[in-house]
């Protein structure tokens, strides 16, 4: 089931499953990824609660055997609606038997979509209803069309941060997803523009800008049109897009990032991990804004 959300001459469209957007439209461009098996089928899953992967697919958490394939659990189990009025959207997801089988802890999962002129926000909150510790990443994987005008080519485009990035990026690899972080890859050379070319995703995956500075990325054309995502609750920015030279850019916005090369198996320990006491809540944004 989809549900549309408005405003003005910009709308939203969520399916109630896995409680993803599946259209981004102002003034009738469609700005969101539609999903292309030859490339890529997914368009915008949430990850929780892990981004990326574990090794083999298995961790221990607080002692726990946690065993789950790439980005988690909430995007695989039902979602049911919440609330809805004109400009917003929540889905509410619990633990059940299905989740704790690969994630054994207790949670509710809230994910809210407003949008205000332009500008989609994104709201996650997670709450912990065990009466354990409940560790956890959370993170966004919206992908956009690119080229989005006619005319236009995916070299036209480029990503600009809000602040110069200093630091080399991490990647995952393409087989297993893991990160050795004993390799990092100049692509910025200190600036805050990439301008975008396939090859920069044939050979090796995402872009992990890890514990990034910068707050927000603007991806635009040479025609002015694109999407800016301000990510202040998040630490870390990846931009991906798939082998095959594929028509689309994610700008994903993470709490973490996928398992790394000097990390153990212990999950509570892994880079950027929040742990919530018993029946606490916390919550996470993230903005996109067509431009």
């Amino acid at each position: 089931m989809k549900y549309e959300i408005t405003s003005n001459s910009s709308s939203a469209v969520v399916l109630k499953d896995g409680a993803m957007l599946t259209s981004l439209k102002k003034d009738g461009t469609e700005y969101l990824w539609q999903g292309n098996a030859k490339y890529w089928a997914g368009q915008a899953p949430v990850c929780f609660p892990i981004v990326g992967v574990l090794p083999e697919g298995r961790a221990l958490a607080f002692g726990k055997e946690v065993k789950m394939k790439r980005h988690g659990v909430a995007r695989i189990n039902p979602f049911e609606l919440e609330a809805q009025c004109k400009n917003s959207v929540t889905f509410l997801q619990k633990s059940s038997d299905a989740t704790r089988e690969q994630f054994p802890f207790d949670y509710e999962l809230r994910i809210k979509y407003t949008i205000n002129g332009d500008t989609v926000t994104n709201e996650y909150i997670v709450k912990n209803t065990g009466q354990e510790k409940l560790p956890f990443v959370i993170g966004g994987h919206p992908a956009f069309n690119c080229p989005l005008m006619k005319g236009e080519k995916f070299e036209d485009y480029t990503v600009t941060f809000d602040k110069n990035i200093t630091t080399a990026c991490l990647r995952p690899d393409h087989e297993t997803g893991l990160v050795d972080v004993r390799k990092r890859y100049e692509v910025m050379n200190g600036g805050n523009t990439l301008s975008l070319r396939h090859d920069l995703f044939e050979k090796n995956d995402a872009l992990i800008f890890e514990n990034v500075e910068a707050k927000s990325a603007t991806l635009l054309g040479k025609n002015g049109k694109g999407i800016r995502i301000e990510y202040q609750d998040m630490n870390n920015l990846l931009i991906w897009s798939a082998v095959g030279k594929a028509p689309f850019v994610a700008l994903e916005p993470w709490t973490g990032i996928s398992s790394c090369s000097d990390e153990n198996e212990v999950f509570e320990n892994k880079r950027g991990m929040t742990v919530l006491a018993p029946f606490e809540e916390a919550s996470f944004k993230f903005k996109m804004t067509m431009i």
